[in-house]
């Protein structure tokens, strides 16, 4: 994933042991001297100051939330020993040993699984969020959930019911498609899928009665000229 490719720490400019306090004053730093409305008249400096902008407020974004900093630190250190392995690879001479390969096909696993229990996490904070109504935030949560872990039903089944709940039934329906096709025999996405052309069908009936009242008076209108 490019996301934990890049040293966020870098982009800002500071240390990986740097306090959250330390982060923010090099992010305003930054932010100041990069904002792209400094550029108003040049639309090429304007578009690379844009781009660099956005990598340093998705780093401060990141390592400014406790949270997000300590899955970004150990996703990050898990690519970094990766991309270790890739190197010793390349530089190795003949067919690795059986123990070797065994040990590769740990850390991939390892990796996974460090994915798979923080997608986990981002799913249960979900889950508590929408019960509490706080939509936005189960938004947030969930999709970084997907983003971890894209190809897991579950998650995109409350995604679907996150757009549901804020009136976005076409975000939903797609999110449900997506569930099927990852897992055509999901009841959960059958469910939300049948509640969703439900409601579809309830407003285009909704819609009709009142196009058909509309008619009525406009009839009436005209009886009356």
């Amino acid at each position: 994933m490019h996301e934990f490719q890049e040293d966020y720490y870098a982009v800002l400019g500071v240390e990986a042991k740097a306090s959250t306090e330390d982060i923010h004053k090099a992010y305003l730093k930054l932010a100041k001297k990069l904002h792209p409305d400094r550029f108003p008249n040049d639309q090429e400096k304007k578009m690379q100051a844009q781009i660099e902008f956005s990598r340093v407020t998705r780093a401060h974004e990141v390592l400014f939330d406790a949270k997000q900093r300590e899955e970004y630190d150990a996703l990050y250190q898990l690519n970094l020993n990766r991309q270790a392995l890739d190197v010793s690879t390349v530089a190795g001479v003949g067919q690795k040993t059986n123990k070797e390969q065994s040990h590769d096909g740990q850390e991939i696993r390892g990796e996974q699984q460090s994915k798979e229990a923080w997608a986990q996490k981002h799913y249960e904070r979900a889950e508590d969020c929408y019960k509490k109504k706080r939509f936005q935030e189960a938004e947030t949560a969930i999709k970084e959930a997907i983003r971890l872990v894209p190809d897991k039903a579950l998650y995109h089944n409350k995604l679907a019911e996150i757009y549901l709940s804020r009136g976005w039934r076409t975000l939903a329906m797609s999110e449900v498609q997506t569930a099927l096709r990852l897992d055509p025999k999901d009841a959960h996405a059958k469910q939300i899928e049948i509640k969703l052309k439900a409601k579809s069908k309830s407003q285009n009936a909704e819609k009709a009665q009142k196009k058909g009242f509309l008619d009525q008076i406009k009839q009436l209108l005209g009886k009356k000229e």
